[in-house]
């Protein structure tokens, strides 16, 4: 088991122990936020919200701690707080604005070493690239990023969802399988020239 691991799970026991105890939540920030925050970017596209939409994320996990007093999965409670913002955020919004930033979109692959471009095979720039991937439904946007940013494996990702790990796998093979269809399609057609 690696050290950031247990240090996740002493912090977890600590917090069980005591849901009051800030040092313990602090330090499970300081372990989650940047992975909080690229999700958010992600679904979003716009740092400041991202930034805003975060620290909203983990203001109201620690209210949910202090209320309730019972922790279950703490990254499953993260991942699922993030989505309900994020969806809370865009219902708020009358009209939904798509804020084109290719810098996130280039941030996001160069911290994985280029893992997602090379599992798609994609000869697309970064900015061909984040237009596919917005015009994947929420739930397939969500699927990736997972599983190939974050890089969970299915079964944390079907407790992150509260899905099944088969349900996981093949809304993940459907994802992968309809954004190669998109850019595919895009690279096939004719271009005109006027």
């Amino acid at each position: 088991m690696s050290s950031h691991k247990l240090q996740e799970k002493f912090l977890l026991l600590k917090l069980k122990l005591n849901p009051a105890d800030t040092e313990a939540y602090a330090r499970l920030y300081d372990l989650y936020v940047d992975k909080i925050y690229r999700f958010i970017l992600f679904k979003v596209n716009h740092k400041e919200i991202a930034q805003d939409l975060t620290a909203d994320v983990f203001l109201k996990v620690w209210q949910y701690l202090q209320n309730n007093k019972k922790l279950g999965y703490f990254k499953a409670l993260l991942y699922q707080s993030a989505r309900n913002l994020v969806i809370d955020h865009y219902r708020q919004k009358a009209k939904r604005k798509v804020v084109k930033d290719e810098d996130v979109m280039k941030n996001i692959i160069d911290e994985r070493g280029n893992s997602i471009v090379e599992e798609l095979e994609i000869k697309s720039e970064i900015k061909g690239l984040d237009y596919f991937f917005r015009k994947l439904k929420p739930e397939y946007q969500e699927i990736l990023i997972l599983k190939y940013i974050e890089n969970y494996p299915s079964a944390e990702i079907a407790k992150i969802l509260d899905k099944s790990r088969g349900n996981v796998r093949v809304l993940a093979h459907r994802a992968l399988k309809l954004l190669q269809t998109l850019i595919n399609e895009a690279d096939n057609k004719p271009k005109r020239y006027d």
